[in-house]
C-alpha cells in the first residue's frame, strides 16, 4: 500500500445497553461516513428486529469486503462484532472505538426504563444485566483490536473519559469511581501514563 493512501476506517460506538452510546454517536459520527444501524433499517423498511439486525450485518460484511469506510453502534457483548473488527484489522482497516459504560448496571436499567417511557425501544432487565457483564469482560479485546480507543464513564450527567489508547500509547484519568488499578483491570493494560483526558481547569 502506498504510504500516501488512506487506510479504510471503521468507527465503532460500543458499550452496554443504556450506557448512552446513541448520544455519543449523534455527536461524534462523521456526517460523511456511512452509518449502518439496525434501528434505522427497521424504521425505514418497516421490518422486525431480527430482519433489521440481519440486514445490518449483511451490510457491514459487504462494506468490509469492499474495504469501504463505515461506522456502527453495538453492545459488543458477544464475539460476533468483535470478530468483524479483528477481520477488519487483518485487512488493514484503521479502527477507532468510542466505548461508553457506567459504573453500575442498575444505572443502565433505569435509563432504559426512562427511554421506554419516552417512546424508545425496550430491553428486558435480565438482558441488560447479562449483556453488561459479558460486555465488560470483552473490553480488553476491544482495546487490543482498536488503533484508537476512548473509554468513557457515562454514569453522571457529564461523561468522564477514563482511558485513551493511541496506537501503542495508553493514557488514563482518575475519578472517584475509577482509579488506575480498576482501569487497568477493565482494559487489560498495566503500562499507562496518567493524563488529564477531560480538560479540567
Amino acid at each position: 500500500m502506498n504510504n500516501m493512501q488512506k487506510k479504510p476506517e471503521i468507527i465503532v460506538f460500543a458499550g452496554p445497553n443504556g450506557s448512552g452510546k446513541s448520544t455519543f454517536t449523534e455527536i461524534l459520527r462523521p456526517s460523511q461516513m456511512d452509518y449502518i444501524n439496525a434501528d434505522e433499517i427497521k424504521k425505514n423498511l418497516k421490518c422486525d428486529d431480527l430482519e433489521a439486525a440481519q440486514l445490518a450485518e449483511r451490510q457491514r460484511e459487504t462494506y468490509l469486503s469492499d474495504k469501504r469506510d463505515f461506522c456502527f453502534e453495538t453492545v459488543l457483548s458477544t464475539s460476533r462484532n468483535l470478530d468483524l473488527l479483528k477481520r477488519a484489522q487483518e485487512m488493514g482497516y484503521f479502527i477507532r472505538c468510542y466505548y461508553v459504560l457506567t459504573i453500575d448496571p442498575m444505572i443502565n436499567v433505569y435509563r432504559v426504563k426512562a427511554r421506554v417511557a419516552s417512546g424508545g425501544h425496550d430491553v428486558p432487565e435480565e438482558k441488560i444485566y447479562a449483556r453488561y457483564d459479558r460486555a465488560i469482560v470483552l473490553v480488553p479485546k476491544v482495546v487490543a483490536v482498536s488503533d484508537i480507543c476512548h473509554i468513557y464513564d457515562n454514569s453522571e450527567e457529564e461523561p468522564f473519559r477514563i482511558f485513551k489508547k493511541r496506537k501503542d500509547l495508553y493514557f488514563y484519568d482518575e475519578c472517584d469511581d475509577w482509579q488506575r488499578a480498576k482501569i487497568g483491570t477493565l482494559t487489560g493494560i498495566s503500562d499507562m501514563e496518567r493524563k488529564d483526558l477531560n480538560h479540567r481547569v
